[in-house]
């Protein structure tokens, strides 16, 4: 009895379609297929072409059961958003005179009997240890880039008597839905040979096809053993307009996850697309160029292993080029180059696996903790083979991304932190610690001005910025406030807090003590709008110092504006803050201090709002008129 499932396949929908899974996957099996055949290297081309309806293997009944499988989900409601979108592709490209595919062909062992029975099982892999794919999941990323829904697979592979023979078949994935006599199909179907026509799409595949249709034989012609996979109904991997086109981002694809292999030579990949006339191949000559087109590209990564940048993919192959070898183990390379100041690069260490980049973020070989006493520098660990390389492999996950020590049981994580630390301390004694001791100003680094310089001492808690509340040291022995008599509550040289407005200044001296500044002030003022004015001393340190040192607030004898308002001091001893009346837009203030400025470069201005006391009996209230002075 098969489970009902819809258009919305949930092995599918991991997919978005996008070109990274799709092609990492297949250049993953194509460099596994490789290394069990024996072969020197792996030679992998990607095909886009275009074929008619008729010659899609098993066409006919595939037609026929997505029709089936339609009529019946429309008699059940309505549908979600996602299965209208992936019923409107399959209509829209199986309606078409011409569908589009994608053709990826290897040179590797290809495919018998078992393997295509495991190709085709959800769950199930023929890799055994050797491979780096271990889930038999991934053959789901083909899917995203097929708006049909449909892989078709063939290959050749040799025998026990040493024969060549041949083998096909193809997976779509569509609807459950029951036919004429109500048992119920499942969503996956798969096409046999010629005679088992009547029962393909049922779920059974033990009738492989022994010859190749015509479709796919012309791909296999050039090579002993391999296998084609060809993407029925490619969409382009669903590129908008300005993305790079499908050939692009293959090449993009292969080149940034591929750098080991590539570079090393077990790799070559050729990309055509006969629909355009393009051509292109990616080999150890031409990733530079190909990377430093993309080394731009530092877009933050997806997920937990998340997706290689082109950046990051430049700098792994200028590794590969540039650094020195370390050999910690067998099957295990380490190349290593110390970074320039000017290359402004963090400290990385790139795990490849079997030549596939799997992460630059692995535990216990971070920049920091890991390498924080060490010169900056960029490494690429290649694995090839040993224990370290099978505990990377266990604790990658489906994607073959990142490394999720959660997936290691207890004595492997153990194991894991040995291998990292002893390669750890390699890298270490490789680069260098760094000199602490040495000073260094970078180019173009700021300096702050400040109006003194002092050695590091015990300060207590630095007072919000202007305008901010906070809690203040109390001054003791103060009296009542009152009318005309200054109340206690703040701390010595500090002026009550208030809000902050939004303004613009710039100030200029006019003399030893008087400052001259222009206001543009942009808050919305009402007839009462008042504003407090001070003027500070900048320390030139804020917060995020180890020791900040507060600014200080001077004496203010008396403030003007153009329009004639003045706010005088009580005294001669003057106050932090005087209150004008506030207005909108640009204006011209003199402020005269009590004593001369030291250093104008200094000098700050510092505004509040303020409110206008409400009379009361015709007198102002002691609420009132202790929060207007100073």
């Amino acid at each position: 009895m098969h489970r009902p499932e819809g258009f919305t396949s949930a092995a599918v929908a991991q997919f978005d379609g996008s070109a990274g899974p799709v092609v990492r996957e297949l250049l993953q099996n194509s460099l596994d297929a490789a290394v069990e055949a024996g072969a020197s290297n792996a030679k992998v081309r990607f095909v886009i072409c275009e074929a008619s309806q008729d010659e899609l293997p098993g066409w006919a009944t595939y037609e026929s059961t997505f029709l089936a499988a339609l009529a019946q989900r429309r008699s059940r409601g309505s549908k979600s958003h996602d299965e209208k979108t992936v019923i409107e592709r399959i209509e829209q490209s199986s309606g078409a005179d011409t569908t589009p595919l994608l053709v990826c062909i290897d040179n590797g062992h290809g495919l018998d009997g078992p393997r295509m029975e495991a190709l085709l099982t959800p769950g199930n892999t023929s890799k055994g240890e050797r491979g780096a794919g271990s889930f038999g999941l991934g053959h789901h990323a083909a899917f995203g880039a097929s708006d049909l829904r449909y892989v078709l697979y063939g290959a050749k592979y040799r025998r026990d008597d040493g024969k060549i023979a041949s083998i096909a078949s193809g997976h779509a994935i569509l609807a459950t839905h029951r036919d004429s006599d109500n048992s119920l199909r499942a969503a996956d179907g798969y096409w046999f040979k010629t005679g088992r026509e009547g029962s393909a799409f049922d779920g059974a595949y033990d009738c492989f096809p022994e010859t190749l249709p015509p479709l796919l034989a012309p791909f296999l012609a050039d090579v002993a053993t391999g296998t084609a996979v060809c993407i029925t109904g490619f969409n382009d991997f669903h590129r908008e307009a300005g993305d790079p086109s499908a050939v692009e981002s293959i090449c993009r694809v292969a080149a940034a996850n591929f750098v080991d292999a590539i570079h090393a030579g077990s790799l070559l990949v050729e990309v055509q697309d006969k629909r355009h006339d393009m051509a292109v191949t990616v080999d150890c000559s031409a990733l530079g160029e190909l990377l430093e087109s993309v080394s731009d590209n530092k877009r933050a990564s997806r997920g937990k292993g998340g997706e290689i940048t082109g950046n990051v993919a430049y700098n792994a192959w200028r590794t590969c080029n540039l650094g020195e070898t370390l050999h910690p183990a067998d099957g295990i390379t380490i190349r290593w180059r110390r970074l320039e100041l000017s290359e402004r690069q963090p400290t990385r260490v790139h795990v490849f696996r079997r030549g596939m980049w799997i992460t630059s973020r692995a535990p216990g070989l971070l920049a920091s903790p890991d390498f924080s006493d060490t010169w900056t520098f960029d490494a690429v660990l290649s694995l090839e083979s040993g224990r370290f390389e099978d505990l990377v492999r266990n604790a990658e996950g489906p994607e073959h991304r990142g490394i999720d020590r959660k997936r290691l049981n207890n004595r492997e994580k153990a194991q894991y932190r040995e291998h990292v630390a002893e390669i750890a301390s390699l890298l270490r004694e490789a680069v260098g610690t760094r000199e602490d001791l040495e000073d260094f100003v970078p180019e173009g680094f700021a300096t702050l001005t400040g109006k003194e310089v002092r050695t590091a001492e015990r300060l207590r808690r630095t007072r919000m910025p202007a305008g901010g509340g906070s809690r203040k040291e109390t001054l003791k022995g103060g009296q009542v406030s009152g009318r005309g008599q200054r109340g206690p509550g703040r701390q010595r040289g500090t002026p009550r807090p208030g809000s902050r407005p939004r303004y613009r200044t710039s100030l200029r001296l006019e003399g030893p003590d008087v400052v001259a500044v222009d206001l543009g002030y942009e808050e919305d003022v009402a007839d009462d709008s008042r504003v407090g004015v001070r003027v500070i001393m900048a320390s030139g340190a804020d917060a995020s110092c180890e020791q900040p040192l507060p600014d200080d607030y001077l004496h203010i004898v008396s403030v003007t504006d153009d329009a004639g308002n003045t706010a005088r001091a009580g005294d001669s001893a003057g106050e932090l803050e005087l209150v004008i009346p506030a207005a909108a837009g640009r204006r011209r203030l003199t402020v005269r201090l009590v004593d001369p400025v030291s250093d104008p470069r200094l000098i700050e201005l510092d505004l509040v709002k303020r409110k206008v006391a409400a009379p009361q009996d015709g007198r102002e209230s002691g609420k009132h008129a202790k929060g207007r002075q100073s």
